[in-house]
């Protein structure tokens, strides 16, 4: 599985990729094994002048915790630039064995832009993914591992990922959505890993970045939208209360008349 990889890195760079991203988890190494295989990678980055974004799954044998789920970007001189560590396990089985990082979005000035970069569930946390567009990312590397009943909907909340921090996205599906958008929205290429054929994804992608409302203010026009729905619907039921007093009916005096009849 690891010369699978790295022969197709090795071969995407060659047909002139800059940038090769690998899925969440797909590549497996036990902790013992991390070092060598990261001078593979970092020797293959170097030689071909490429970015490498590993979707990494590293198994610490005999722990309570034994996986590490983290994405590894290596430069074109080979100098491993990002090891990010998955912050948002999955409810369940994931959580139950994954080490959960806790160091936030990293945004790495290089010579071809800021790259940032987080795995899968993390991206459905708006207010998480808002790091990236406060720190002007001006492309954005997300691998992903999802599932068949989910594909659709998940790469679409992906999209709104981009158009809320205006930054380019490269998501890498190992089951699922393999898509490059831009800052916008506009998908540029999109690959189905459970369609037939090679799900290998190739797309052009404008580097930059696009400031956005979003970025800048997060949530807070979703929360004034609230306050100002609350506030209507208080002033509404006082409203209703004052006109229901005024309006209230008073009882009509009651007169008795009382006539003899007549003998």
């Amino acid at each position: 599985m690891h010369d699978w990889f790295l022969d197709g890195s090795r071969r995407e760079a060659r047909a002139g990729a800059r940038l090769v991203v690998w899925p969440e988890q797909n590549l497996l190494v036990f902790k013992s094994d991390e070092p060598a295989f990261l001078e593979q990678a970092t020797r293959l980055a170097a030689e071909e002048h490429v970015y490498l974004a590993m979707g990494m799954g590293t198994s610490y044998l005999g722990e309570r915790l034994p996986l590490e789920n983290k994405l590894v970007l290596i430069d074109p001189t080979g100098r491993i630039a990002m090891s990010y560590v998955k912050e948002h396990p999955v409810m369940g089985w994931e959580a139950s064995i994954m080490r959960v990082g806790h160091g936030g979005i990293q945004v790495l000035p290089t010579a071809d832009g800021r790259i940032g970069g987080a795995i899968c569930f993390d991206a459905d946390f708006p207010s998480y993914i808002r790091q990236a567009g406060l720190g002007a990312t001006e492309l954005f590397v997300l691998p992903v591992n999802e599932w068949r009943s989910i594909k659709d909907i998940h790469f679409q909340m992906h999209v709104f990922r981009a158009i809320e921090n205006g930054m380019p996205i490269v998501r890498a599906a190992a089951i699922g959505m393999s898509a490059a958008v831009d800052p916008w929205g506009r998908v540029l290429g999109v690959a189905d890993h459970l369609a037939p054929g090679d799900s290998t994804l190739v797309a052009q992608v404008p580097i930059g970045h696009v400031p956005t409302l979003y970025a800048r203010v997060g949530d807070l026009f979703a929360w004034l939208c609230v306050a100002a729905l609350v506030s209507i619907l208080g002033l509404s039921v006082l409203a209703s209360s004052g006109r229901l007093a005024r309006v209230r009916p008073v009882a009509p005096a009651v007169t008795g008349i009382s006539r003899e009849a007549p003998f």
